[in-house]
């Protein structure tokens, strides 16, 4: 079980390195056209999201996965980031 654990969380710190690299990217245009349009489709997804608060994804606020029906919570990621991560995916599963 801890190896399992240790590649999730190591799977995380990538996801979380991957946005936040690329929202330094996007401050100097140079984020690639494919990653920021993704960016763009999931923000709009993110906008009007009952989880959302400010620019966090709420680990304090609870919804249903749009496809298993499980209540779950926000992941608590900085949205502008998570939605420039490409392994990233919504923890609402809406992306």
């Amino acid at each position: 079980m801890a190896k399992r654990n240790s590649s999730i969380y190591m799977s995380q710190i990538k996801q979380i390195l991957e946005g936040w690299g690329n929202v330094i990217k996007d401050q100097f245009n140079a984020v690639d056209p494919t990653t920021k349009k993704l960016s763009k489709t999931r923000m709009l997804e993110c906008d009007p999201c009952p989880i959302r608060q400010g620019n966090t994804c709420s680990p304090t606020i609870y919804g249903y996965h749009i496809k298993t029906g499980d209540r779950t919570s926000g992941c608590g990621c900085n949205i502008s980031a998570k939605t420039l991560s490409l392994s990233s995916s919504c923890p609402m599963g809406k992306w």
